[in-house]
C-alpha cells in the first residue's frame, strides 16, 4: 500500500489545493460516483461553504497527500457525534485509482477517527453497484452491514467498522 499524508484543512489549504479540492467536484465521473451532478457554483461560493461546513464542529476533512506531498484527494469524517462517525472520500487524481491510495488513506483516517477522536464506529455508504469502492474500503477493514435505498432509485451499500475491529486489524499488522 502506498503511503499517504493527511493534511488537516484546519491548518489552511493553499490556492492550488483549494483549487484541486474545487476541480473533484466539477468532474462528472466524480460527481457520479458521489450520487450528484458536476458542481456548478463558482470557486469563491464552493470555498466559503465547505469552510462554513467546517466551524459546525461536527466534521473534519483532511487532504489525501501522495509520496510527493500533491494533493491526490480528500477525506472526511462528518455527523461525528462522540461515538460515531461517517466516512466520505474523493480520490480526484483519477491516475492514481486502483492504486491502494484510497484504502492508504482511509486507513490514516481510521487512525485519527479511533485514535484521536476515540470513535466506538465509523460508517460510510457507497452505491451497491461501485463494485472498486466496495473492494476497497474492505481493504481498509470495512464489512458490508446491509443495502439502504438511496435517492434516483439506486441503492447503497452500508459499511462500517468498529473500534475493535480496528484494533484487531492494527495488531495484526502490526505483528
Amino acid at each position: 500500500m502506498p503511503e499517504v499524508g493527511l493534511k488537516d484543512f484546519r491548518e489552511g489549504l493553499s490556492d492550488e489545493e483549494w483549487r484541486r479540492f474545487f476541480a473533484a467536484f466539477r468532474d462528472p465521473e466524480i460527481a457520479r460516483l458521489n450520487g450528484h451532478r458536476p458542481l456548478r457554483l463558482p470557486f469563491w461560493l464552493f470555498r466559503r461553504i465547505v469552510e462554513a461546513e467546517l466551524r459546525r464542529g461536527d466534521r473534519v476533512a483532511f487532504g489525501i497527500l501522495d509520496e510527493r506531498g500533491e494533493w491526490i484527494g480528500a477525506v472526511e469524517l462528518y455527523e461525528i457525534d462522540g461515538r460515531k462517525a461517517t466516512l466520505g472520500i474523493i480520490l480526484s487524481a483519477k491516475d492514481r485509482w486502483g492504486k491502494g491510495y484510497g484504502p492508504a488513506a482511509v486507513a490514516r483516517a481510521l487512525d485519527y477517527a479511533f485514535g484521536e477522536l476515540g470513535l466506538e464506529r465509523v460508517e460510510l455508504r457507497t452505491f451497491r453497484w461501485n463494485a472498486r469502492a466496495r473492494r476497497a474500503f474492505e481493504k481498509a477493514g470495512f464489512r458490508l452491514v446491509g443495502f439502504l435505498p438511496a435517492p434516483g432509485g439506486e441503492e447503497d451499500a452500508l459499511m462500517a467498522i468498529s473500534r475493535a475491529d480496528w484494533e484487531a486489524r492494527a495488531h495484526k499488522m502490526g505483528a
